[in-house]
């Protein structure tokens, strides 16, 4: 019995290390694709969609990063999506990488 919580404890640890991994690798495609300096995003939550995320086709497993209100002209909120090992799936708007380009051209 005490080697079968061992085993568990072995398994949940593990299991927090590669969530924290994954949560690492989602988290610096997000901050490469913002730039540095970022601009001021508003308040942030990501979400592991492990049973897959609705938005995007096929409905792979994805981190949702949600940002609101940002200070990106024309883009109030923001939804970044990407994969467990750090890929970038989507983003909402679409063109977010185009505008945070004119938004760091700016200066601001």
């Amino acid at each position: 019995m005490v080697r079968l919580l061992w085993y568990l404890v072995i398994a949940a640890f593990v299991g927090a290390l590669l969530v924290g991994a994954s949560y690492a690798a989602a988290y610096s495609a997000v901050g490469t694709l913002l730039g540095a300096p970022p601009p001021k995003m508003g308040n942030r939550s990501a979400e592991l969609l492990w049973k897959g995320a609705p938005e995007l086709a096929g409905h792979p497993r994805a981190w949702r990063f949600t940002f609101g209100p940002t200070m990106i002209p024309g883009a109030t909120s923001v939804k970044i999506w990407v994969s467990p090992t750090g890929r970038l799936l989507r983003t909402e708007p679409a063109n977010l990488p185009g505008r945070l380009a004119g938004f760091h051209d700016r200066g601001i």
